[in-house]
């Protein structure tokens, strides 16, 4: 039996769940923020919020297929599991640093908005 395609069948609906889900929270939460940032321009904030989505989708998608490529040979359900949740952890983590990073610029931006008001 080859446990790596079983792997395989679990890990992608997985990751596409939880980033998709990310994102769309992220998405739908964030827009309060950049009307902040960008003086309450709606068209401006709607069309960055969807460029923001489809390149938070592109990365983070991208990436956790591409790690499939670098994944070890799997021999039995112990492996399968932990090679699971070592890399389900680490797209997990990736994706908190990257919401960390985008909180952190946007602090940044509204305190340099504030000094020059």
């Amino acid at each position: 039996m080859n446990f790596n395609i079983i792997s395989y069948i679990l890990y992608i609906p997985i990751i596409f769940y939880i980033t998709v889900k990310v994102g769309w929270i992220l998405y739908k939460n964030g827009e309060v923020f950049m009307c902040d940032i960008l003086r309450n321009d709606p068209e401006i904030v709607a069309s960055l919020n969807k460029l923001l989505l489809i390149g938070y989708y592109l990365i983070n998608l991208g990436a956790a297929t591409i790690t499939i490529a670098y994944w070890e040979t799997v021999q039995n359900v112990y492996e399968m599991m932990n090679a699971l949740c070592d890399v389900l952890g680490k797209t997990i983590l990736a994706l908190a640093i990257m919401h960390y990073n985008n909180i952190f610029w946007i602090k940044f931006l509204n305190k340099k908005k504030q000094r020059i008001n």
